[in-house]
């Protein structure tokens, strides 16, 4: 398994989490705190996730025998490996959404 396919599996498992953590009580406190910070890192980072930016960096070292290319944003290529083609401007909006709507779930169920 190369090592960009790594990133990628825990870029998934992340967002699993992000989704079903707050089922947990114990997860809920971390997951108050984790969640702005992840917002405000898309914030200063040109509304690009570190482990994106680290999978394309990846990639790009290992491009000699790798047939995968660099992509917009991890939703982007997985949303492309189910043919489905989404305006960005309303992309971002949804991740911003599904970021927020998170904190909030966990911060009231506190």
């Amino acid at each position: 398994m190369k090592s960009f396919e790594i990133v990628n599996k825990i870029h998934s498992s992340l967002i699993i989490y992000l989704l079903l953590g707050g089922f947990f009580p114990s997860q809920r406190e971390f997951l108050v705190l984790f969640l702005p910070t992840l917002q405000f890192q898309f914030l200063i980072n040109d509304n690009t996730c570190v482990l994106t930016q680290l999978e394309n960096k990846l990639i790009k070292y290992e491009k000699e025998d790798v047939k995968k290319e660099e992509s917009d944003g991890f939703v982007d290529s997985k949303l492309k490996e189910y043919n489905i083609h989404v305006d960005p401007v309303k992309r971002e909006i949804a991740i911003h959404t599904f970021i927020y709507c998170c904190f909030l779930a966990n911060y009231f169920t506190m």
